[in-house]
């Protein structure tokens, strides 16, 4: 990983210099080995002949990453030869790392001086820790253990700060661009002293300019070159060297990690694993196509932490309680807040919305937010200067309706027609208590948001970023993106019919509005007396075709039975009855995958994704068109037999794969400042004790008779749940469970008198 990968906050590079003196070429390799992976490396000799050094490196000199810059000569010192050589000059905001041969490096190195000087404008020069000398020293003598160890150690264990110090350590230090800045004119006056001197003066040099020097107590280097010695024994005798030394900030990590070194647990240490990513989606709680898409990809996503924020609510109010979960666990949530001012669709702004949205941020270390709903949420979900994708699984917010259908598939909707969908489209059911108007300035808000760069829109099929622009002229000219949906559904492929007649045709699914609800009754006066209609899952709306002549209605079924209900009908061909245009349809995947060709609607993602002839056929979403659509399978049995052998070789791509496609176009780096930061929370320097977890925790600011509701029904699960105990054993427990129960929530409703 080097200073050039997207882990520096601050947006700034660093070149990584390894100076090489006369008398430093025997543990050249050695160092430049440790570095490799860290990024392009420039090796600068200090008096030494190119040969030399090509000598010295062996077969590390062919090494694509390792580059020979000329050699410097006059110089005392490499900071000196560093920041005079011309050809290390560099381009405005790129710092510099050096690293001296003897010096063996922890992986990853190179970012970790990147993410400490991203912490603040003032750590202009860093130093690592080092046994070699009593300022930079973390153990007493050098420890026995390989660096790897040590290096765990730390990284479970060190505070993760930056301490002021009045001397870098000669072997290893980082430069910032504006240390440099500063430093470069001053060069001829550092040219002829010593290494030790050069050390200290380069502080000072700095320290009018509020630049500071800091020892980085989260990086640990090994110097295996013995001349660094009376260089860090000058360090030593420094009069500030000496002044920190009184109450050096090390002190407390010190005792930890000579403790652990004495009592054989530095030994025994385990590195921790890399932490991931967080990513965080924002999406509604009401089900269907976008609930599972949000759970099968937190399932899917192997390297990354995923958080999902639910709006939870009631019609009028669907942002009542705005819940924070654990990937696909969407049983408990790990946080809640309740609004007290309800969203009640998507508010173009609101504070206590804004305020929840900062805490999780800041308290998980979000590093970037994928949206797949603003229902129940507010606009401040696009407004937080992190990468943020805006993944378009309806047409909302642009559409109240959500589905954008009123009187056929809608392409403008200014506010005439708006005020006309909002008194007469039957689809438009879910926000009647916020105007026409709001809708509006709620589009204005949103167009704002999408202008900004860091806001990525992607759909799921080309025909939905058609449909937005079209609906939404500013976002012609947006680049968008389309990930088509992944999925794990793998069951077995349906054995073609062997009859031609009567033609079997499964509608599979919720049979509601914009799935076709009112295209049912045209189509069955239509239908062929040779073809028999099979409404699977098609609900309650559903039941009312059960007695119509060749309709069997199965209204509800497992998704683990649905190859054995199709199995038993044996269907020739599969239905799909949309008038609005979907955005993918899991429902045409489930169908194809098990071996279904389908006749569908030609709107939206079916048109996207069927091959007309060859994987079904499309029609107009219309009942006559529907009907002649099937009657024509009757009449061309050879067409619904080629359908067949071309569907059973269909492939549908995998959650990884999709998964792998949102981490190319949001990508996050492998380390990054919240993450490796918010790991200091659980350093706790000498604390190596097992912490139990507790089995109950209670927030002391929830209301008592929240609390005792609570933790009546957790104790009663408890106490069902438990093997321990017979069922008598159980029914008699709950009986002064209960009593109890309602005792405590007698008195919790008695005010306390003033």
């Amino acid at each position: 990983m080097s200073c050039a990968d997207p882990i520096a906050v601050s947006g700034a590079t660093c070149r990584l210099v390894v100076p090489v003196a006369p008398g430093e070429e025997g543990y050249l390799a050695t160092t430049v080995a440790s570095l490799l992976g860290e990024g392009e490396i420039t090796l600068l000799p200090l008096g030494l002949e190119r040969a030399t050094v090509v000598a010295a490196l062996g077969a590390l000199a062919k090494v694509p990453q390792v580059a020979i810059a000329p050699t410097a000569v006059g110089a005392a010192n490499p900071w000196a030869a560093l920041l005079a050589t011309a050809a290390l000059q560099g381009t405005e905001g790129e710092g510099l790392l050096m690293v001296r041969p003897g010096i063996e490096a922890p992986a990853g190195l190179v970012a970790r001086f990147a993410l400490a000087a991203s912490r603040s404008p003032r750590l202009a020069l860093l130093s690592p820790l080092n046994d070699g000398g009593a300022l930079f020293a973390l153990f007493s003598s050098a420890p026995t253990a390989p660096l790897s160890v040590v290096d765990a150690w730390l990284q479970r264990h060190a505070p993760r700060q930056e301490h002021v110090v009045p001397a870098l350590f000669p072997g290893a230090s980082y430069l910032s661009a504006a240390a440099l800045a500063r430093l470069r004119p001053q060069s001829a006056d550092l040219l002829a002293l010593p290494t030790a001197e050069a050390a200290h003066l380069l502080v000072t040099r700095l320290a009018p300019f509020g630049l500071n020097a800091a020892l980085v107590d989260h990086v640990y280097v090994v110097d295996r070159f013995p001349g660094r010695a009376a260089e860090l024994a000058t360090v030593g005798t420094l009069a500030d060297s000496r002044l920190i030394a009184e109450v050096h900030p090390l002190t407390g990590l010190r005792h930890a990690a000579r403790d652990a070194q004495g009592s054989g647990r530095l030994l025994r240490v385990e590195p921790s694993p890399a932490p991931k990513p967080v990513q965080l989606h924002i999406a509604h709680s009401w089900g269907g196509g976008l609930n599972r898409w949000v759970q099968s990809y937190c399932e899917a996503d192997t390297e990354r932490e995923n958080l999902v924020l639910r709006s939870i609510g009631t019609w009028g109010a669907f942002g009542k309680r705005i819940a924070l979960y654990q990937g696909a666990q969407m049983d408990r949530p790990l946080r809640y807040w309740d609004l007290s001012y309800p969203i009640r669709a998507t508010a173009t702004s609101h504070p206590e919305y804004a305020a929840l949205l900062r805490e999780v941020i800041a308290d998980y270390g979000v590093e970037a937010i994928i949206i797949s709903s603003l229902i129940g949420h507010a606009l401040d979900a696009l407004a937080s200067e992190l990468p943020t994708l805006f993944l378009a699984h309806d047409f909302y917010p642009f559409c109240p309706a959500v589905v954008t259908e009123y009187d056929g598939i809608c392409t403008q909707c200014a506010l005439p027609r708006l005020t006309a969908c909002t008194q007469h489209n039957p689809q438009n059911r879910f926000f009647s208590n916020v105007l026409p108007e709001e809708w509006l300035t709620l589009r204005q808000g949103f167009e704002r948001q999408l202008r900004d760069e860091r806001i990525r829109f992607v759909a799921p099929s080309p025909s939905v970023i058609d449909h937005w622009r079209s609906l939404l002229p500013a976002l012609a000219s947006r680049p968008m993106g389309v990930i088509g949906h992944g999925t794990d559904f793998s069951p077995p492929r349906l054995s073609p019919p062997t009859t031609a007649e009567p033609l079997r045709v499964v509608l599979l699914g919720d049979l509601v509005p914009q799935k076709g609800l009112a295209l049912m009754e045209p189509l069955l006066e239509r239908l062929d007396p040779r073809i028999e209609l099979y409404l699977v899952g098609a609900g309650e709306e559903g039941e009312r075709f059960a007695r119509r002549p060749r309709v069997t209605v199965i209204s509800r079924y497992r998704h683990a039975e649905l190859f054995d209900h199709l199995a038993a009908i044996q269907p020739h061909v599969g239905l799909l009855l949309s008038v609005w245009p979907e955005t993918f349809s899991y429902t045409l995947s489930e169908l194809w995958l098990l071996g279904l060709p389908v006749v569908a609607t030609r709107v939206g993602s079916f048109a996207d994704r069927i091959e007309e002839g060859h994987t079904g056929l499309l029609c107009a979403p219309n009942a006559q068109a529907v009907a002649e659509c099937l009657a024509g399978l009757l009449a061309a049995p050879e067409q619904l037999r080629s359908m067949w052998e071309t569907v059973a070789r269909f492939r549908h791509r995998s959650l990884q794969e999709m998964v792998a496609d949102y981490h190319r176009l949001l990508p996050l780096s492998p380390l990054s400042a919240p993450r490796y930061y918010a790991l200091a929370e659980r350093a706790q320097p000498g604390a190596e004790a097992e912490r139990g977890e507790r089995a109950l925790y209670v927030n002391p600011q929830a209301p008592f008779s929240a609390v005792v509701l609570e933790f009546e029904q957790l104790l009663r699960q408890k106490l069902l749940a438990t093997p321990r105990l017979a069922p008598w054993q159980k029914r008699l427990s709950l009986l002064p469970l209960s009593m109890a129960m309602r005792i405590a929530r007698g008195l919790a409703r008695i005010r306390r008198r003033s």
